[in-house]
């Protein structure tokens, strides 16, 4: 069985629409991202791959691989090619900033450059939680700052499973696709980056 063959014969177990031989990139996203969820890690790098050929400037794409490369294998250089692709293609993907200022953090002990990927994710959505958190816990342990760390944790804990974002600096409301995370003008029906509508 060849590569293509074998892609269609697994995404049928996922349920892909059997009228369509090749899966789209935005299933071959989501099938990536239900193999990890299965643990099945192998499977979805196959899928993000699989979706980069079709569409290679599909940012979450890249964002996800990245993490699966850095978190579950170990392939530090790899993940971080992956962050700088996904960044290229959506400078305001936070969830790529975040998982940058990870790696940073975890593997480079470069805390300066983890705390400015932290700030970065939180410029593009200020209610991240997940960066916030982060913050938080360099502030405690590397900066030895617990009074600003707490305020960091507060901030994570408020915006946890936050839907809908506001910026600081205006009354603009701005949405993010729940398929990718890129960032939505309130009026935008189709996200720009996976082709999502809402």
């Amino acid at each position: 069985m060849n590569n293509e063959e074998q892609l269609i014969a697994s995404s049928h177990q996922y349920n892909v629409k059997k009228e369509c031989p090749m899966p789209s990139p935005r299933e071959l996203f989501k099938l990536a991202y239900e193999a990890d969820r299965n643990r099945k890690f192998d499977e979805a790098e196959n899928f993000y791959r699989q979706a980069l050929k079709l569409n290679p400037k599909y940012s979450m794409a890249w964002n996800n691989l990245g993490w699966i490369l850095f978190d579950q294998f170990q392939q530090y250089k790899e993940a971080e090619k992956c962050y700088k692709k996904a960044l290229k293609y959506d400078n305001r993907n936070f969830y790529a900033w975040n998982n940058w200022g990870i790696l940073y953090y975890r593997q480079k002990m470069n805390f300066s450059k983890a705390q400015e990927c932290w700030e970065k994710a939180i410029t593009f959505n200020p209610e991240f939680g997940n960066a916030w958190n982060n913050l938080s816990v360099l502030y405690k342990f590397q900066h030895g700052n617990p009074t600003k760390a707490r305020e960091f944790e507060e901030k994570a804990i408020k915006y946890q499973n936050s839907e809908q974002k506001q910026t600081p600096t205006s009354n603009l409301t701005y949405n993010f696709c729940s398929e990718c995370g890129s960032t939505l003008e309130a009026s935008q029906k189709i996200c720009d980056v996976c082709g999502l509508e809402r």
